[in-house]
C-alpha cells in the first residue's frame, strides 16, 4: 500500500481542513496516510490516530528556522513516502517541496486554497520569490479556483488541475425538522436569524457585520450566529458590548455541526474584505441560504442565484435593506445547481482518483 503525507492540516475548521478531511474519508482505505503539522493540535486528531495515522509535530518557522528544516527532514527520511500533498495558502516557505524532492518522493502535489495574500508584507515577498522556482520540485499543480491558481502559479495555469472543495450536498439540503429542532436548541425560535461562518481576523470584517446587523435589529427581532475562533474575538465581543447588541449577538466558536446551524440560518452575511472562493459560501449555499457578499469576494464564489454581492462603500443601510428583503423567503433545494458546477463529492472522488493513480 502505498504512503501518502499530507501536509497542510491545522487546529482551524475551514474550508482548508475540510478538503483534507474529506480527502482523507475518501483514499483512506487505498493509502497509508500521515500528516505533518506546525500546530499542537490538528482537526479530527482523534479520528486520525484511532485509524492508526502518524501525526508529525514540527517546530514552527519562526521559531526557529534550523529546527523547522531539520523537522522536515526527519519526517521524510523515516517515512519513506511515495506521495506528499501539500494544501497552503501561500509559498512563503517551500521546504517541504524541497525535502519531498531531496528524498526521492514519487509524487510531489501543491495545491493552493487561497487567491490573495493572507499575511504579512515579508510573506507576500518570500511567496513571489518561491513562486518562481516551484516548476522545479511539483509534479501536479492543483487549485480551488481559477484565481487561487494565479495566485500560486503565475499567469501560465494550462498545467494547473482546477476542482472544487465538495460538499456532501445530501447533508445540507433544506429540512424543516432539522431547522425547528436547531432554532429552538440555540433559543433563536421566532426570530430572524444573520449568521457567518469564518475566523476572527482582519479580512474577515466583524465590525461590518455587527454595524449591519445593529441596523437590521432596529427593524425587527433578529439574531446575529458567529461561527468561528482567532485573535479579534475578544475585541469583536467587546465592539458588539459598546453598541448595545451583545444579547443579539452568540458567539459559538469552533463547531461541528456546520449543516445544521445553517439550517437555523436565514441569511448569511460575508463582506471580507478580500476572499478568493470561500468553502463557508459553497456550504451555505449547498443548504439553500440566501448569501449576502462583498464585491471584493471571487465571482467564482456565485455557484446559484442565493448570492447577492454589494460594495463595501455602500451605507450599511443598503446592506440591512438587501439582507431584510430575505425575512419572509422559504428555503429551497439548490442541489441540482451545485451539482451541474462540478461541487458533487463524486466529482471531487473523481479528480483526486485521476492524480493520485496517473
Amino acid at each position: 500500500m502505498k504512503r501518502i503525507l499530507i501536509d497542510g492540516m491545522t487546529q482551524n475548521t475551514g474550508g482548508v481542513e475540510k478538503f483534507i478531511y474529506t480527502l482523507y474519508t475518501m483514499i483512506k482505505d487505498s493509502y497509508e496516510i500521515d500528516f505533518m503539522t506546525v500546530d499542537k493540535k490538528i482537526s479530527y486528531e482523534e479520528e486520525f490516530l484511532k485509524d492508526g495515522c502518524n501525526i508529525y509535530r514540527i517546530t514552527p518557522r519562526y521559531v526557529s528556522l534550523k529546527a523547522f528544516q531539520n523537522d522536515i527532514k526527519k519526517v521524510y527520511e523515516q517515512g519513506n513516502y511515495d506521495i506528499l500533498w501539500l494544501n497552503k495558502t501561500t509559498l512563503s516557505s517551500i521546504d517541504s517541496l524541497k525535502t519531498a524532492k531531496r528524498n526521492h518522493v514519487g509524487k510531489i502535489i501543491c495545491h493552493s486554497h487561497a487567491s490573495e495574500n493572507l499575511g504579512s508584507l515579508f510573506t507576500l515577498m518570500m511567496h513571489k520569490h518561491n513562486r518562481r522556482s516551484i516548476d522545479k520540485y511539483v509534479d501536479y499543480k492543483v487549485a480551488c479556483s481559477e484565481n487561487a491558481a494565479n495566485w500560486f502559479f503565475g499567469k501560465n495555469i494550462e498545467d494547473v488541475k482546477i476542482f472544487q472543495n465538495a460538499v456532501d450536498i445530501a447533508k445540507y439540503e433544506p429540512k424543516e425538522e432539522i431547522r425547528n429542532q436547531k432554532r429552538k436548541e440555540l433559543h433563536v425560535e421566532n426570530k430572524f436569524v444573520l449568521g457567518h461562518i469564518g475566523r476572527f481576523s482582519e479580512e474577515k470584517n466583524h465590525k461590518f457585520i455587527l454595524d449591519v446587523f445593529a441596523e437590521i435589529a432596529k427593524q425587527t427581532d433578529a439574531q446575529l450566529l458567529l461561527c468561528g475562533d482567532g485573535e479579534l474575538k475578544g475585541e469583536i465581543q467587546e465592539y458588539a458590548k459598546n453598541k448595545g447588541i451583545e444579547e443579539k449577538v452568540s458567539f459559538l466558536g469552533i463547531r461541528k455541526d456546520i449543516p445544521e446551524i445553517l439550517q437555523a440560518v436565514d441569511v448569511v452575511i460575508f463582506p471580507s474584505l478580500f476572499e478568493g472562493l470561500p468553502f463557508a459560501l459553497v456550504e451555505a449555499q449547498a443548504g439553500g441560504v440566501p448569501c449576502v457578499v462583498s464585491d471584493t469576494v471571487s465571482r467564482e464564489a456565485k455557484l446559484t442565484d442565493l448570492m447577492h454581492f454589494l460594495s463595501l462603500q455602500d451605507d450599511v443601510k443598503i446592506w440591512a435593506e438587501k439582507i431584510l428583503e430575505y425575512r419572509e423567503y422559504q428555503k429551497v433545494s439548490k442541489a441540482d445547481q451545485l451539482i451541474e458546477k462540478g461541487y458533487s463529492l463524486q466529482t471531487m472522488e473523481k479528480n483526486i482518483r485521476e492524480i493520485l493513480e496517473s
